[in-house]
């Protein structure tokens, strides 16, 4: 039987959060905070994701998992190919009330391709009366591409994030509630790469856009509820 390489890789998300009394007879519960998976991996192998070796989840490319439900506290985020593919396994510490999102990629790890989950954290509460949405960049063969963005208060075409580069994630945008549609374009010329739906995002909500391959060398989005 073929034994499935795997490392490990701790990481620390250090967030500082205020804590206060619910009824003057102490500190309220830890608030949890919800996790997910999305798988990235054009043509990767369909891959069961796992949180502190629980019951997982089996996603195949473009899919989300389910909401994993943590306590503040360390936590093992474990990827398991249906293939041979190693793959990494992640150590962090969650604060509550954070919302965490696992981009599943793969890289290169001492010559062999490993599979491993990116961690990426919300911002918080949303302010009253507005909405939020930001791009993330998890599409690994798009190569050099730019993104632009409308909003409910700005029908413009608004640079975003030039050049747009993979794995980056861009600061949430605020507008009024409504509709935002985000454009990516090859890097350094106003062409139409990919252009998304309508994306609602009502008043105190947050809203993340996932940019990941599609065939033929082009790109498609995937749209996470933040909050």
């Amino acid at each position: 039987m073929t034994v499935r390489a795997m490392l490990r890789l701790a990481l620390v998300a250090s967030l500082v959060g205020g804590a206060a009394c619910n009824d003057g007879s102490g500190p309220p519960p830890p608030q949890g905070s919800p996790l997910r998976y999305l798988h990235t991996v054009l043509d990767g192998p369909t891959i069961s994701v796992f949180v502190d070796g629980g019951r997982g989840n089996t996603i195949a490319f473009g899919e989300l998992s389910h909401v994993f439900q943590l306590s503040p506290g360390q936590h093992d985020l474990d990827v398991l190919p249906a293939d041979d593919t190693p793959a990494l396994l992640v150590l962090f510490n969650s604060v509550g009330g954070v919302n965490y999102t696992a981009f599943v990629i793969d890289t290169t790890i001492g010559g062999s391709v490993t599979m491993m989950p990116v961690l990426v954290l919300d911002s918080g509460a949303v302010p009253s009366g507005v909405g939020r949405l930001r791009l993330a960049n998890f599409a690994a063969l798009a190569g050099s591409i730019d993104a632009y963005r409308t909003q409910p208060d700005n029908t413009g075409l608004i640079p975003t994030q030039q050049p747009f580069n993979y794995r980056a994630v861009s600061p949430y945008f605020e507008s009024t509630s409504g509709k935002w549609t985000v454009l990516i374009s090859h890097s350094g010329v106003q062409d139409t790469l990919f252009l998304s739906d309508s994306i609602a995002v009502p008043a105190g909500q947050a809203r993340t856009v996932a940019i990941i391959d599609s065939t033929g060398g082009r790109v498609t989005d995937r749209v996470i509820v933040d909050q």
